[in-house]
């Protein structure tokens, strides 16, 4: 009968993997939202969102949430086999992705609500 601790390793490794991923995401919501604000400048008007701020802010909120979700079932996981999650590197790393995605999990719920408040400066106008 095959081993499953291969399969549980790598599973193990999507925990960072999937952090990684939404703190990207950030970064290509900051991106996008600073070339949002340079268009709206350019056009002395300003424009609807893009679908790029929107995949961007919700990726990555989506991003966070798997990571502690997919964290939360390895650790159970482990616990039903009588381990611990952390016992190899990868778990080590595993757990530290899922505490320090924590915060990040803060910083992607606030980007999202972000998204849909009205703009601080009021309209854009060139005038």
């Amino acid at each position: 009968m095959a081993s499953k601790i291969p399969s549980t390793q790598f599973s193990t490794l999507l925990v960072p993997l999937f952090a990684l991923l939404g703190l990207g995401s950030l970064a290509a919501y900051g991106k996008a939202d600073d070339a949002h604000t340079a268009a709206e400048w350019a056009h002395c008007r300003d424009l609807p969102l893009t679908w790029q701020i929107y995949l961007s802010a919700y990726g990555s909120l989506a991003c966070g949430v798997l990571t502690l979700a997919l964290f939360w079932w390895l650790a159970r996981q482990a616990r039903g086999r009588g381990t611990w999650v952390g016992h190899g590197w990868q778990g080590k790393l595993a757990l530290v992705a899922a505490v320090l995605d924590i915060p990040l999990l803060a910083l992607q719920l606030f980007v999202v609500w972000y998204v849909y408040q009205p703009a601080p400066g009021g309209p854009i106008s060139c005038v």
